[in-house]
């Protein structure tokens, strides 16, 4: 894998072009009257920008995490960051944006919903004062996304397995980090008992057909992520290898696609989902790994190790695009290297 160190830079630039930049834009809503159209930075002062709501979100996110690297904090890029962040992430259009997702309860849901809860998970994490402030100002988005994701979950008869947007673990996964981080136990237990309800009975998932032409998740390792935060440690012992059985290195889900016309925008999700599959993979073969010491099971260890064997080719495409002119993989695909690096930091 290449060092993570050789991109905060390209990557810092790239997210910077983004989050200024406002059109092309996508304003995915349903309008009630000709009052709703209007120019997208009247109705989301902050996130009228990197083609689309859910992807200036995260633009802003991996901004955000940049600057918190030992190369960000002293990047001739520094300040310029900071001030657009502090800029987009006022106070006031913070309640603009809280405002609009509650007049809209099932827009960029959960997908957008998700990536809002990272954001503030990750200022108020940030150890620089001018970021760590900004958390106030997000505080309020986060709150909105925990109360419509409390109301939801209950009337939801089944998660949608899709490997986009709409996907149910991947946002619920990450929703769920963020309410344990700030100790809403309220929300956790109701992401938590949503969860086992919708995928603890699933086993031998079928790793070889779930792909589709535009997936940038894998429905299959999103399930897994989502429960190996929620299961215990005892329960996850048995699920997640039963769930896995299916997966090899030689499966498709962890092949690399190629990506025929870049300029396509549905054909370049496939870029993300090489990224995305890697993150997952190093999230889950540590786990696999420590239930195989545990219970002796070598072939379980193999699996692990086949698994983490492919990270460094599905990485590849995506770090490309990343950085790539073709707008619409690097209006987003950047945030999603960067959290292929931090799973593999954290796996070390």
């Amino acid at each position: 894998m290449p060092s993570p160190e050789h991109f905060i830079h390209p990557f810092a630039e790239v997210a910077l072009s983004n989050i200024t930049r406002e059109y092309p834009y996508a304003a995915h809503h349903v309008a009630r009257s000709l009052a709703d159209i209007v120019p997208a930075v009247e109705k989301n002062p902050a996130f009228a920008n990197s083609y689309d709501w859910h992807s200036s979100v995260h633009m802003h996110c991996l901004l955000a995490s940049l600057l918190g690297t030992k190369l960000g904090r002293t990047a001739n890029w520094r300040d310029e960051a900071i001030e657009v962040l502090s800029t987009h992430l006022s106070e006031r259009n913070m309640l603009a944006e809280a405002d609009f997702l509650r007049d809209n309860r099932s827009w960029e849901r959960p997908y957008g919903w998700a990536w809002a809860v990272e954001l503030n998970r990750v200022l108020n994490a940030s150890e620089l004062p001018e970021l760590h402030a900004l958390g106030k100002n997000t505080q309020v988005l986060a709150d909105t996304v925990f109360e419509l994701v409390s109301t939801w979950l209950p009337k939801v008869a089944e998660p949608v397995r899709h490997g986009v947007h709409s996907n149910t673990a991947f946002g619920l996964r990450r929703i769920l980090v963020g309410a344990r981080t700030a100790e809403r136990h309220d929300v956790v237990d109701v992401i938590a008992g949503a969860a086992r309800r919708f995928y603890a009975e699933d086993a031998a998932w079928n790793f070889a057909q779930e792909r589709s032409g535009h997936d940038f998740l894998s429905p299959g390792l999103c399930e897994a992520d989502l429960m190996a935060e929620v299961l215990t440690e005892d329960e996850q012992a048995a699920w997640l290898p039963g769930f896995l059985s299916d997966l090899t290195p030689e499966s498709p889900a962890l092949t690399p696609v190629k990506v025929h016309d870049p300029s396509d925008g549905q054909q370049s999700h496939l870029y993300g989902l090489g990224l995305s599959v890697a993150a997952s993979v190093m999230r889950l073969a540590p786990q696999l790994e420590a239930t195989a010491e545990h219970t002796g099971d070598d072939s379980l260890m193999e699996q692990a190790k086949g698994m983490l064997a492919r990270v460094d080719d599905l990485m590849a495409p995506g770090l490309e695009a990343a950085v790539s002119d073709e707008y619409m993989s690097s209006h987003w695909v950047a945030t999603f290297a960067w959290e292929a690096f931090e799973a593999a930091r954290l796996a070390d």
